[in-house]
């Protein structure tokens, strides 16, 4: 039975609040007391059971995290879990799976903070990402996903009910030069290319690093180029703003900023986090900034708050997930179980947002881009 203060037709649920006379603190202040008598799920199954509107809802809407090393993905032997069948309970389209390639020669300080320890052998880092192709290529079969190659595959794996991932790589190392590998790697099933990470670049400056290069290099406008030439999203997360000014100018698609968070204030030296403008430029090529769930949220709840602060920042046609799933090193996302995706979908709808506008943020923004990006057949 569905709560009578959670039914869609309740004046609070207006966009934003912006029927006459409600004003947005009164709407945050009902959905404070809808969260505390109870109306929202703590689970993703509970949210099925009691709301009569979610079940449709998701079966409306296309779920993509942009952003997710789940399972094991960066660099475990074999699974950590059935990834395919959390997708399937929780009715969630696909996942933005990947790698880091610079794995091999970072690793986290007593703060939780990625350091580059050394440089890498001649060969290690390409070893690395064949190695991690070959998991794909494992997980693929093992688990029953679909990989989405092409125009239309998303929708067609949320038509037939099978989860389906984006296979995606996080940073250019594994190309130590040779832009060629490029095609390689997109040979092997990826359509995600984030251009850098952690460790220092020839493709461009990373936030974390001082930067030395001006933003995107020469090498970095042909990898681009190659992402267009063979049909890959392309991602500027981790990238400075003048790597993000570059790519703009230089892709003929629109960017992803896959995994980040608007900074509420003056932005510290070296941090992950974007200034609005930064995430303004991404959405001026008809991109998207996925928002990760950092345990800084400390609750689901507090993760959709910064979807939606996200949306008045940038417009809801530009925002979307980017979880960064098992990529906090010994901290948890504050969301780890796509089980759970009805009951984030269930969240959405309580703060305010349409049905149509749920789809756009949940998964619809990627699609558009992920479509424009990737080829329609081959």
């Amino acid at each position: 039975m569905t709560c009578p203060h959670c039914h869609p037709e309740n004046p609070l649920r207006a966009k934003y609040g912006a029927r006459a006379g409600v004003t947005r603190r009164e709407v945050l202040a009902a959905l404070g007391v809808l969260a505390l008598s109870g109306c929202v799920a703590r689970t993703g199954g509970d949210s099925l059971e009691s709301d009569a509107d979610a079940a449709p809802l998701l079966d409306g809407v296309i779920g993509v995290d942009m952003h997710s090393h789940a399972a094991g993905a960066t660099g475990r032997r074999t699974p950590a879990y059935d990834l395919a069948a959390r997708m399937r309970s929780g009715r969630m389209t696909a996942v933005c799976l990947q790698h880091a390639s610079d794995v091999p020669v970072t690793k986290r300080d007593p703060q939780n903070r990625v350091r580059v320890m050394r440089e890498p052998e001649p060969g290690e880092l390409w070893r690395f990402t064949q190695s991690r192709l070959a998991w794909f290529d494992n997980l693929v079969k093992s688990q029953g996903l679909r990989r989405a190659l092409r125009q239309g595959d998303l929708e067609g794996a949320h038509r037939d009910g099978v989860p389906a991932i984006v296979q995606a790589i996080e940073g250019c190392q594994f190309m130590e030069g040779r832009l060629e590998r490029v095609g390689e790697v997109h040979s092997r099933g990826v359509r995600h290319l984030q251009l850098v990470h952690f460790m220092r670049s020839d493709l461009g400056d990373n936030q974390t690093e001082s930067p030395t290069q001006g933003g995107l290099t020469p090498l970095g406008r042909d990898v681009i180029a190659e992402c267009h030439r063979f049909g890959m999203v392309v991602d500027v997360a981790h990238g400075t703003l003048p790597l993000v000014e570059g790519a703009a100018r230089a892709s003929r698609t629109p960017l992803i900023l896959s995994h980040t968070n608007i900074a509420s204030r003056r932005l510290d030296p070296f941090t992950r986090l974007i200034s609005g403008d930064h995430g303004k430029l991404v959405a001026s090529t008809g991109g998207v900034v996925g928002i990760w769930a950092s345990p800084t949220f400390t609750s689901l709840g507090g993760y959709v708050d910064g979807v939606a602060r996200a949306v008045e920042t940038l417009g809801v046609d530009h925002v979307g997930f980017g979880t960064d799933n098992s990529g906090f090193g010994q901290s948890l996302a504050v969301w780890t179980d796509y089980a759970d995706f009805p009951l984030v979908v269930q969240l959405l709808r309580r703060k305010g947002f349409s049905a149509a506008d749920v789809g756009k943020l949940v998964g619809g923004n990627y699609v558009r881009v992920f479509n424009q990006s990737v080829p329609a057949s081959g």
